[in-house]
């Protein structure tokens, strides 16, 4: 029983704890469906919150898309390698790329080659220095190649994986190229104003100083640089600057006056307390209507003052002077009124000067017409006229006019300045009258002297005659003596005699012009023949140069055209102890059917003082007739001048003692289409075979290859040109030439290098002549020519004659040269006998080398000053060589001294110093010579 009880206590307190178990099961049951309720809440209200965010994440994603691809820029992101992760579509529209094509590729891909390092270490940098925003321009390439400038905002993002860069780039290239070109409009703008040869200064509106050069500094003795200046407040300037002038209160104020107006001041004179005068210009800077600020321009004038105040002294002193001579001086206005009149002019015509002054001039003057009509108003004048005085009479004077200008050189009027002649008037009548008795007498001795021509020339004819017998009888040697005096002296005289008649003959109209067909070329080679022999045992040589278009026959006297040309040659060898004579024949100029021809005769004799060219066409007059050891009349020059005139031609001289004379004559003749007979060998032809040669020219320098190529042209000789050593072994082992003309230096390989590799090669040239070019003629290069296998060596400039000898030397075929005719040059400063060398008559071809000259080669003389600052010595000489020739063929030949100088010195013993030296002296020359080519460039190409 009582086990019972305990097992039904037992069974209570269990049934209790179960109940109290289920109790709180219940309890949690409960929390869990309610927790679970939640959660299923939760779950469905987090379900619609995620998709609402999604969805409006979407939303967002799809505006900031369509920003970014909307924007013109290009908007990009790579990773920390550097590598395009992210690209919008404007990549394409700027560079021309598809995103695809981007995405995945390195950023430096696009950057232009010569940038990349500088950028790459620009985003470097960035990185090292944990910078979050940077800017940068530079440049990339577009797909084609083509170069776009951008602006770049790049902005640093971290990621878990790393720095990310994200960038917005700009098309800079329009903003690029407009600020290129104002920053060089500026740069050109400040250059122009600093250099100016006035003393400059700019301020902005806030009267700053922006701008100043040297001059303005040493004007007012500013002890800084222009540069110093910069952002000073110029009221400081002023009050520095007004302590130089003689009023410096007046200085201020006018400044301060003028920059209140702020309007435009020029040629303001202001006076230094040291004497100095100095002339202002203000000059406001307005844009779009808007004061930017003012720019002062300060002249020194002082010696331009001193000028005009002692030009006005002297006209008050000469006006004094004036009064007190016996000169009669007026003054008129521009409508020939009189304004003034001194007192001798009012003697001369015995008016007073208040009965003078509102008269016109005109009522003074002789209305018959001795007025000279050449005196006229706005010009310096000259001439004689008659006055009319008051009481009627009439008087000759002298009048002089002069333009009279007011202070703006504007001609207002007139100074008349007259010298009473009438006495002299009065003379010349009675002069007049005894020349005409002279001249009719001096007739009379000229029809008397034509007369007695055959009465003289008859027995001295037989005399001469005589004694040419007489050498055929054996004569012993005295009687041989005897004979030679004989002969001598009747030749002598009968050489006086004949001048004398000429001359007579001549001035008695007597002498006909007997114009027939002619061989000309005939006729100089004749007239060659005979002075060379007659030359033949002295140390003179005559050589004659015959234009080619001159040939066939032409109609004129013969016999007069030999006169002259015996009396100019036999007078070059008179006064010519040894050296050379030199006649060149021209073409000068056809007109219609008409040839002027010009024959030159040029000696290296003693030549003429130039106080006495005057004297040697008039008769019975020598130019030191003491002095030389040849004796005459004197008429022999008289004469050929009166032959010359006779035929409408002209003869002129130059001459300078010591060095020589050259007679110059122009002669019309008329082509003739008669065939004449002439004697064979008075003709050289031209054979065609140097036609049918082939020519290599190797020739870098274009001037030299123009003059060759229009000499080869001429002589119908085919060529080729090759620019440089390795261009002409090129051509030497495709074809075959009959001769190579080499230029030693030229780029990539020079003529010893070609020559020695066509030498050396198997190839159609290794035969082949080849003659050096070199404007060197020393020995050690002709070696080294020789050496490398060229057969013969030409120093240039050569003339036409020397080239084409050389070429038939070396092709065994004959021609006939060009003359070197003679090319009317006007500038004095070049040298004349170089260019007529040169380029003859072919005044085309010359103006073409001209013009080469200073387009294609003057601008290369510039590098010598750089190689110089180099010290590169090697390619001086070489620049200095080849630029030498260049200057002999447009007649700059002292300039061409003086740069085989520099090449000489730059190769054998280069000093920085002198070179410079040289150089400076040579480039001023050059700068001088420049105005002097193009003004014959211009005469050329007329």
């Amino acid at each position: 029983m009582e086990n019972f009880d305990l097992l039904k206590r037992r069974l209570n307190r269990e049934q209790k704890a179960r109940q109290q178990a289920e109790r709180v099961l219940e309890d949690k049951a409960w929390e869990l469906y309610s927790a679970n309720q939640q959660l299923q809440y939760l779950n469905e209200n987090l379900a619609q919150q995620v998709e609402q965010g999604v969805t409006e994440l979407k939303e967002t994603d799809a505006r900031y898309r369509e920003l970014i691809d909307s924007v013109q820029d290009i908007i990009y992101r790579i990773s920390p390698e550097g590598y395009f992760t992210f690209m919008n579509p404007m990549i394409e529209v700027k560079l021309g790329y598809l995103v695809s094509e981007i995405i995945g590729q390195h950023f430096i891909r696009l950057i232009r080659p010569d940038f990349r390092t500088a950028v790459i270490e620009f985003y470097q940098h960035m990185l090292d220095t944990g910078q979050d925003n940077t800017y940068i321009e530079f440049p990339v390439l577009t797909k084609t190649g083509q170069t776009v400038w951008i602006g770049q905002t790049v902005r640093r993002i971290n990621t878990t994986s790393g720095a990310e860069l994200v960038a917005v780039a700009r098309d800079m290239t329009s903003e690029r190229d407009v600020r290129e070109t104002l920053r060089a409009t500026q740069s050109r703008l400040a250059s122009l104003i600093i250099n100016l040869q006035k003393g400059v200064l700019v301020e902005d509106g806030n009267r700053q100083i922006t701008l100043a050069n040297q001059l303005f500094c040493d004007l007012f003795s500013i002890p800084f640089a222009p540069e110093e200046m910069i952002d000073v407040d110029s009221a400081q300037l002023v009050r520095h600057m007004k302590r130089q002038f003689v009023d410096p209160d007046e200085f201020e104020r006018d400044t301060l006056a003028i920059l209140a107006r702020q309007e435009t001041v020029l040629d303001q004179t202001l006076y230094f307390a040291d004497g100095r005068v100095l002339q202002r210009d203000f000059i406001p800077i307005v844009q779009e209507g808007r004061y930017e600020g003012h720019l002062w321009k300060y002249g020194d004038v002082t010696e331009q003052f001193l000028a005009r105040e002692a030009t006005r002294k002297n006209e008050e002193k000469y006006r004094r002077i004036l009064n007190d001579m016996d000169l009669g001086l007026i003054e008129l206005n521009r409508e020939r009124i009189i304004q003034r009149a001194f007192d001798r002019f009012c003697a001369m015509v015995g008016y007073s000067e208040e009965e003078l002054i509102g008269r016109p001039i005109s009522e003074l003057l002789v209305p018959d017409g001795t007025v000279d009509a050449s005196i006229q108003p706005g010009g310096q004048q000259y001439g004689e006229c008659q006055l009319i005085r008051r009481d009627g009479s009439r008087i000759w004077v002298i009048v002089s006019e002069v333009p009279q200008l007011n202070e703006h050189s504007q001609i207002v009027g007139t100074i008349a300045v007259h010298y009473d002649i009438t006495q002299r008037k009065v003379l010349e009548q009675e002069l007049g009258q005894a020349q005409a008795a002279a001249e009719e007498a001096r007739q009379a001795e000229k029809q008397f002297l034509a007369n007695m021509s055959h009465e003289i020339r008859t027995p001295l004819n037989a005399i001469i005659g005589m004694a040419h017998l007489l050498f055929d009888t054996r004569p012993n040697r005295q009687q041989l003596e005897y004979l030679e005096i004989l002969k001598t002296s009747a030749d002598f005289l009968y050489s006086l005699i004949s001048d004398l008649l000429d001359m007579a003959k001549i001035e008695a109209g007597r002498i006909d012009v007997h114009k027939q067909p002619f061989d000309l070329v005939g006729l100089l080679r004749t007239i060659q023949r005979v002075f060379q022999i007659k030359l033949e045992q002295r140390p003179i040589e005559l050589e004659m140069m015959i234009d080619a278009q001159i040939g066939g026959s032409y109609v004129g006297d013969e016999l007069l055209l030999n006169q002259i040309l015996l009396n100019l040659i036999g007078n070059a060898d008179k006064f010519t102890e040894e050296g050379c004579i030199d006649v060149r024949v021209r073409l000068q100029k056809e007109e219609g059917d008409v040839s002027w021809i010009e024959f030159s005769v040029r000696d290296t004799g003693i030549g003429i003082p130039e106080e006495k060219i005057d004297l040697i066409f008039q008769k019975f007059r020598q130019v030191n007739a003491n002095g030389h050891k040849e004796k005459g009349t004197g008429l022999g020059l008289a004469i050929t001048h009166q032959l010359v005139s006779l035929q409408g031609g002209r003869i002129t001289v130059s001459s300078k003692e010591g060095s020589g004379t050259t007679f110059t004559v122009t002669l019309p003749f008329q082509r003739s289409d008669e065939t004449l007979l002439v004697n064979p060998r008075q003709i050289q032809p031209i054979p065609a075979d140097l036609t049918a040669c082939r020519l290599l020219v190797a020739e870098d320098n274009i001037m030299n290859q123009k003059y060759i190529s229009s000499l080869l042209d001429k002589w119908a000789i085919p060529f080729v040109i090759a620019s440089d050593g390795k261009r002409a072994v090129e051509m030497a082992q495709q074809q075959h030439f009959d001769l190579i003309l080499m230029d030693i230096q030229m780029p990539v390989m020079d003529g010893y290098e070609a020559t020695i590799t066509i030498r050396n090669t198997q190839n159609v040239n290794q035969q082949t002549p080849i003659v050096a070019l070199t404007a060197s003629a020393m020995t050690d290069q002709k070696t080294k020519a020789s050496w490398a296998g060229m057969d013969d060596f030409v120093t240039k400039p050569f003339s036409p004659n020397s080239l084409l000898e050389t070429i038939q030397r070396h092709t065994h075929t004959r021609a006939a040269a060009a003359p070197a005719e003679s090319l009317s040059i006007a500038a004095p400063e070049l040298d004349q006998h170089r260019l007529n060398e040169i380029y003859g008559s072919d005044q085309a071809y010359a103006a073409d080398m001209f013009a080469v000259f200073l387009s294609d080669v003057l601008p290369d003389f510039a590098q010598i000053q750089n190689l110089i600052l180099e010290q590169d010595w090697s390619a001086l000489g070489k620049l200095a060589h080849k630029l030498k020739p260049t200057l002999g063929m447009v007649g700059l030949t002292t300039l061409e001294k003086k740069l085989h100088a520099i090449e000489k010195q730059a190769n054998e013993n280069p000093d920085q110093d002198e070179l410079q030296a040289q150089w400076t002296s040579v480039q001023a020359e050059l700068e001088q010579s420049v105005p002097i080519v193009k003004q014959e460039l211009a005469r050329l190409s007329v």
